[in-house]
């Protein structure tokens, strides 16, 4: 970790979350309103420290990707990240919703050895309780065949596998609705023009906002 500082590490950490959910380049629009700072700055970062230390490859006007030596960094912090949040959940009792954040104070702290330790006395677990997955000591990780419940057409029922921003803010409204991974739900409809999607959780239904209804990942139940 000594190739990136505590900043730099957050720029690539989000960065990975990006490409994890399928973006080959990262706009620095979208990377800016992700960390909730100015373009500008993102620019500045990217196109400074992090190019010149070759973890990122960036090209004015078509975004940012991680350089392989970027991807292992990244897929570090995430392995930390995510196996802390697995650890604080399973074993400390902290609540789902609360983990990200506790867990983001403790990546940084974390040495490998230690998160080996960790996966070692948590049996390996091959996702974190929001469902994302743990990469491996070598940055490794599973394919995912989910899918975003807002690419699916109605009807039909699927069970949602992960939650793919794990801001507390989205996650205690998806665990104050019950829609946690492996919870099986009903699409019921979609509105035209990225409108709401309705839900069916058996109990009642929900109108989901399409910017919460495409972090819930899904696949076929």
């Amino acid at each position: 970790m000594a190739d990136a500082t505590p900043i730099e590490e957050e720029y690539l950490e989000r960065i990975y979350r990006f490409e994890e959910a399928g973006k080959k380049r990262v706009k620095t629009t979208a990377l800016a309103k992700d960390l909730k700072i100015s373009p500008a700055s993102v620019t500045e970062m990217i196109s400074g420290s992090l190019s010149r230390k070759e973890l990122v490859d960036y090209k004015p006007y078509k975004g940012v990707k991680l350089t392989e030596k970027g991807r292992r960094i990244a897929s570090s912090l995430i392995r930390k990240h995510r196996l802390a949040e697995k650890l604080l959940v399973d074993v400390v009792g902290v609540k789902w919703d609360d983990a990200h954040q506790e867990a983001c104070k403790l990546e940084h702290a974390l040495s490998e050895d230690v998160v080996d330790k960790i996966d070692d006395a948590l049996g390996k677990p091959e996702s974190c309780p929001h469902g994302n997955v743990i990469p491996d000591s070598k940055g490794n990780v599973k394919p995912d065949n989910s899918t975003s419940l807002t690419n699916l057409e109605p009807p039909q029922t699927v069970e949602v596998t992960r939650i793919s921003n794990e801001e507390t803010e989205i996650l205690n409204q998806l665990c104050s609705l019950g829609i946690l991974p492996g919870v099986k739900l009903k699409l019921v409809q979609k509105t035209p023009l990225d409108g709401p999607v309705l839900v069916d959780l058996g109990k009642c239904q929900i109108a989901l906002g399409h910017d919460i209804a495409k972090l819930i990942r899904v696949r076929p139940a």
